[in-house]
């Protein structure tokens, strides 16, 4: 897959790799060979998600994080003991991690609990060092069940890369950055787009901690005092010390800090300034006791919590108990909460998107324990929610209000023991907040366009689902049959069986790209869609005086054509040669349409945007 993006006009030494896309493309899961079948990878690099086995023979079933280079290649992944190497080796110095765990927990002594409490962010100017950003655990000041751990420590190993011959090193660890009563860390890029921030909240009360990582390094914590949760409330860790991750939405325009007993609180958040606003408060009912069973939100569960990708509607993992006159077990439950209806009717009128009775589940009634544990968004533009035991939940279309999301229950099944792991990801492909008072430093959100291609239940009709990036403007698909759409998300209906090629162009006032995959409907076994390098590229894009057309196969009579935006021709050109410079410099500042044909068919087009 090649991609025709070049970056103009930046300086280099202050913006961040725009094209570090899939730092978030591989998921480290599985128990140790002792306790599982395998440990693998949820590899996102392949057009449909797949299992790459590991290397290493440590457990990442409770604890999971993971880091990768701009390609997808596993660079680092940890299970909270230790981070390891892409050879899934222990990277030097790294043993010891997060040590205030008390020692005679034997249930982690393969992994660390706390699943997505630890993540991986560059250092914004060098590449070559990662930090390790962990929550460490230590006792309550209350000691009471079932509020016996709490997040003690945020802390941060600091990895160099290239040392050891490429293998890595700890260069520190376990540097402490914030002590006190804490709730897992988030992450959000800052508005200059290559600076970040990190958030933590009080477990107890309505404070909030923000530190700035800049090329500088960690800035001191800065606190905020806003909210009206109740206080105190003990921090909701359960036997198993499930730390409940509080996060930020894909924009970076909400973030979440919730307690599964009683409610959570979603508020603006600026990425200029670091600081919450808005507090949107959901107040769960309370529960239940009759017969000391509790009818609504376990502590043991419910530890996850994510944003659609248009930040819309907001997910979380909740277990519920039917208690007395059935068994008391218990039955998972994802909400879905539309951020369109007024704070007071979000509970009231949200929406659960899994509809479970006993009889699905543990037949004839609920005797067991069943509980849904964390979420996270995928890079394919699916959730994915942890379903205890073998596999995870999906939800497929996250931006559909209600059922329209279509929940499918344990897929991937994976038919191993996996545990309770999901990793944390930080949005890693987001970009500067274009026009803002921090924006600063040059940086221009450039697309870069990626898709996936979904089956329906009409057999020659497809879902393009949009997974671009860096703030699109728009759309244009050319799904190789001759029509087009402009819609972010289309549906498509071929007339008949065939192989076609779909492209999509995404473009805003700064660029372009295109990408293209081939689509193999009803002929043949593999009827998957599969990612293909173009037959024709164009760069730079954004342009000023000069572009250069080049075609990476042998053509029939290529012929070069460039239209405007009401349609008029501007330049036609005859591509006698793989590689053709042409003049632009009579072309005004603006947007402008391409296209290659070659034999009377169509080979390449796409948008480009001239500059001054």
């Amino acid at each position: 897959m090649k991609k025709h993006l070049t970056i103009l006009l930046l300086a280099t030494c202050l913006v961040p790799n725009l094209n570090a896309q899939k730092n978030d493309y591989q998921w480290p899961l599985g128990f140790s060979p002792n306790n599982s079948e395998y440990r693998f990878f949820y590899n996102f690099n392949l057009d449909t998600p797949t299992i790459t086995i590991r290397q290493d023979t440590f457990s990442c079933a409770s604890y999971s994080a993971s880091f990768c280079n701009d390609h997808g290649d596993i660079l680092l992944f940890s299970n909270g003991h230790y981070i390891f190497n892409q050879s899934g080796r222990i990277v030097e110095n790294s043993d010891g991690l997060n040590p205030t765990i008390p020692e005679w927990q034997p249930d982690f002594m393969f992994s660390y609990p706390g699943n997505g409490t630890g993540f991986f962010i560059q250092k914004p100017d060098d590449p070559n060092i990662v930090y390790f950003i962990s929550l460490d655990f230590g006792l309550h000041p209350a000691q009471e069940w079932p509020y016996q751990f709490v997040g003690e420590n945020l802390m941060v190993a600091t990895i160099d890369l290239q040392a050891n011959g490429g293998e890595g090193k700890a260069l520190e660890k376990n540097k402490i950055l914030l002590t006190g009563t804490l709730m897992a860390p988030a992450a959000c890029k800052h508005a200059n787009g290559r600076d970040w921030w990190i958030m933590v909240s009080n477990a107890d009360e309505n404070i909030h901690y923000s530190l700035r990582l800049d090329p500088e390094g960690f800035s001191a914590p800065d606190t905020q005092y806003i909210g009206s949760k109740p206080n105190p409330i003990p921090y909701d860790g359960g036997k198993s010390c499930q730390i409940t991750g509080n996060c930020f939405s894909p924009k970076g325009n909400y973030y979440v800090d919730f307690n599964d007993q009683l409610g959570m609180s979603i508020f603006s958040f600026d990425r200029c300034s670091g600081l919450l606003t808005n507090e949107r408060r959901i107040d769960y009912p309370a529960p239940d006791t009759f017969f000391n069973t509790y009818l609504f939100y376990r502590y043991q569960n419910g530890t996850g919590g994510v944003f659609s990708p248009n930040e819309r509607f907001f997910y979380k993992t909740n277990a519920y108990a039917p208690g007395p006159p059935f068994i008391p077990g218990q039955i998972p439950h994802l909400y879905q909460f539309d951020l369109n209806l007024p704070t007071e009717s979000l509970w009231a009128l949200r929406d659960t998107i899994n509809i479970v009775d006993s009889t699905d589940y543990h037949f004839p009634t609920n005797i067991t324990n069943d509980a849904f544990y964390g979420a996270e968004m995928g890079p394919d533009g699916r959730i994915y929610v942890v379903h205890e035991g073998n596999s995870y939940c999906t939800v497929q279309y996250p931006n559909e209000k209600g059922r329209a999301c279509k929940f499918i229950h344990d897929k991937p099944y994976f038919g191993v023991a996996i545990g309770s792991a999901i990793p944390y990801m930080p949005n890693y492909r987001l970009g500067p907040l274009d026009g803002s008072p921090c924006d600063t430093l040059g940086i221009n959100n450039i697309p870069v366009a990626n898709f996936r291609i979904d089956d329906s239940l009409d057999l020659l009709s497809r879902y393009f689902y949009d997974l671009s990036h860096h703030e699109p403007a728009d759309w244009h698909w050319d799904f190789g049959d001759g029509t087009t759409s402009e819609a972010p998300s289309p549906l498509h209906r071929y007339d008949s069986a065939g192989i076609y090629q779909a492209c999509l162009t995404v473009s805003n006032p700064y660029g372009a790209d295109t990408l293209c995959r081939t689509l193999y409907l009803g002929v043949s076994a593999t009827n998957t869609p599969t990612a293909i390098k173009p037959l024709v590229s164009i760069s730079p894009n954004p342009f000023k005086d000069q572009i250069r057309i080049q075609l990476h196969e042998d053509l029939n009579h290529p012929v070069f054509r460039l239209f405007d935006q009401t349609g008029r021709l501007l330049r036609l050109e005859a591509l006698l040669s793989m590689n053709v410079d042409i003049n632009s410099r009579e072309i005004p500042p603006g947007i402008y349409f391409w296209e290659v044909t070659a034999g009377g068919k169509k080979a390449g087009v796409g948008k480009l945007v001239k500059v001054e």
